[in-house]
């Protein structure tokens, strides 16, 4: 089973997807699910299942949790019953929420942590080999496609060296052409939001890269883009991400 696992809509700030549009672009890829990880909120997990439960695809719902050392994808078994985190530490207007205090708690209520591009120098305050130290963590995540490859095979790296499993996914945040960039490859199918945190937890899945496989054309010829979904294995060193095969 193929799911995005990190992906946003118009609940995030600064994000106008419609989650509507979003699982309609992640179906011509061939995926089978997406999971909406808005940032630094699941206000607004009524709506996506309720979208879910019309769709082809699986919708399930995360959070991407910003804090002053890096962020991280927090997958709760009951969304709509897990508290928001500016209820739990207040504003972060003024400085971001301290990692070593979100993280245990969130861990505490039940949910399953995933760090997110934990080597993009892109993004303000990475935690770079800091993840390396966390016990915390149910994967990492370790294709991104809005990262660069060698944040992206640091991140894999990392999961080497704490013997977890990695992620992939869109991040798709900016526009529809973001969505189905990349994604997870579960060995077993999932139906519910309790059992993707299950198979979390069990570690048998795979980054992948999926979408558009152009084709290089000879002059006068029509270039033609085909789907595609590839599969990469967290265990498999540098680049482990990046192989392909056509659909």
């Amino acid at each position: 089973m193929l799911i995005d696992l990190h992906a946003h809509s118009h609940l995030s700030k600064g994000c106008d997807l419609d989650p509507r549009a979003v699982l309609e672009r992640a179906a011509l890829f061939g995926l089978d699910g997406v999971a909406f990880t808005e940032t630094n909120t699941q206000d607004g997990c009524d709506e996506l299942f309720e979208i879910g439960a019309k769709s082809k695809l699986k919708v399930f719902v995360g959070l991407e949790l910003v804090t002053d050392k890096g962020q991280y994808l927090c997958f709760f078994p009951k969304p709509e019953l897990a508290p928001e985190p500016v209820q739990l530490w207040g504003s972060n207007r003024e400085k971001p929420w301290s990692a070593a205090e979100c993280l245990p708690k969130v861990k505490s209520l039940g949910a399953v942590i995933v760090a997110a591009r934990p080597y993009d120098r892109d993004f303000p305050n990475p935690p770079m080999d800091g993840i390396r130290s966390l016990n915390l963590l149910s994967a990492v995540e370790g294709y991104n496609p809005k990262v660069k490859q060698t944040a992206n095979d640091l991140a894999v790296e990392a999961a080497e060296a704490l013997k977890l499993p990695c992620t992939g996914g869109s991040d798709a945040r900016g526009s529809l052409d973001e969505v189905g960039r990349g994604a997870t490859f579960f060995k077993r199918d999932i139906a519910t939001q309790e059992q993707l945190l299950a198979e979390l937890l069990k570690g048998e899945f795979w980054p992948v890269m999926a979408g558009e496989l152009p084709r290089l054309t000879r002059p006068g010829e029509a270039q033609a883009g085909g789907r595609g979904k590839g599969g990469g294995s967290g265990g498999g060193g540098r680049g482990a991400a990046n192989r392909r095969r056509r659909r």
